[in-house]
């Protein structure tokens, strides 16, 4: 009976700090970090707040007062014309944008992630280097190839018999969206790679034994997955995207007639181009809104059960 006693209280024991050890576990990794994001929530939500703030005032960049406006400038806005049209424009630039940059990333990963595919390391490296570039450099490049006369597509184009073409005039929003895939599809092909060279092989061997074609392996293997490494890629290319307007901006300045004026393009020339700051932050917060709104769709829509079951 005692000795019955003590073996109970023992397995309780135990059980007892096997629940706290699991507990801690799960638990030290966040505490750990909350040094890091306080300092990034610091850095990250006081610009945010300040720019709220600034949004509600009507405030010039060689002026030092302000007047309170309150939602004066977002009633504007909704009525601007040109703000309007940025807004298309950054639906058509972002969609094509995002879509391409992830369809390129996915294939170009499934070739490198193939069995007997030779020369892996050159293409790879070959892949790689747009990435390693700066957003102005790759701008600079991409002015010079679509240049009217000089420009190197132009003279293949010539080559081919066919016309010279203005691409920066008749065809500036898919320029600048070819342009930015280019650079950006590095970015996709990178995480997915990464993420396809963690699929078990046996998998793979299991299916090519049950007669299962290359394509079939692709879409009932490999791309289940990687949902999640794809979920969080596509987010994250969407929100950069949003948020720059750097090869648009070397590229077209938002032209021509307003086709590339991204919601970007027009925050900066409110801000800095007719230094009215309080429409530049009224701009950059309904940015930011943006910015939650398509990461909660994008989780809502496709990525519920997948965050569900990578936690």
């Amino acid at each position: 009976m005692g000795q019955s006693l003590i073996t109970a209280i023992r397995d309780n024991t135990g059980s007892s700090r096997s629940r706290f050890s699991k507990k801690w576990a799960k638990t030290i990794p966040f505490l750990l970090m909350l040094p890091a994001l306080a300092v990034m929530g610091l850095f990250a939500l006081f610009p945010v707040i300040n720019a709220f703030r600034l949004s509600l005032y009507d405030k010039q960049l060689l002026n030092p007062g302000e007047t309170f406006v309150g939602l004066d400038h977002y009633s504007q806005l909704f009525s601007n014309g040109e703000f309007i049209n940025a807004l298309k424009v950054s639906v058509i630039y972002v969609a094509g944008s995002v879509a391409l940059q992830f369809l390129v990333g996915l294939a170009l990963a499934a070739l490198l992630s193939a069995q007997g595919v030779k020369g892996k390391r050159f293409f790879r490296t070959a892949f790689i280097i747009p990435y390693t570039l700066s957003e102005l450099v790759v701008s600079l490049i991409w002015l010079q190839m679509l240049d009217t006369e000089f420009g190197i597509i132009n003279y293949f184009a010539t080559l081919l018999g066919a016309d010279p073409q203005n691409w920066l005039f008749d065809f500036a929003l898919p320029a600048v969206i070819v342009a930015n895939v280019w650079w950006g599809s590095t970015f996709s092909l990178l995480m997915l790679e990464s993420a396809m060279q963690g699929i078990p092989k046996e998998l793979y061997e299991a299916a090519e034994v049950d007669g299962c074609t290359s394509w079939g392996k692709f879409v009932h293997i490999t791309l289940p997955s990687i949902r999640y490494v794809s979920l969080l890629n596509m987010i994250m290319i969407t929100l950069y995207t949003i948020n720059s307007f750097g090869i648009i901006f070397v590229l077209t300045a938002g032209g021509p007639l307003g086709s590339t004026d991204v919601i970007g393009m027009f925050m900066w020339r409110s801000a800095f181009q007719f230094m009215d700051l309080g429409l530049g932050a009224t701009i950059s917060t309904l940015i930011f809104v943006v910015n939650i709104l398509i990461t909660l769709v994008y989780i809502r829509l496709f990525g519920l059960n997948t965050l569900k079951e990578g936690a």
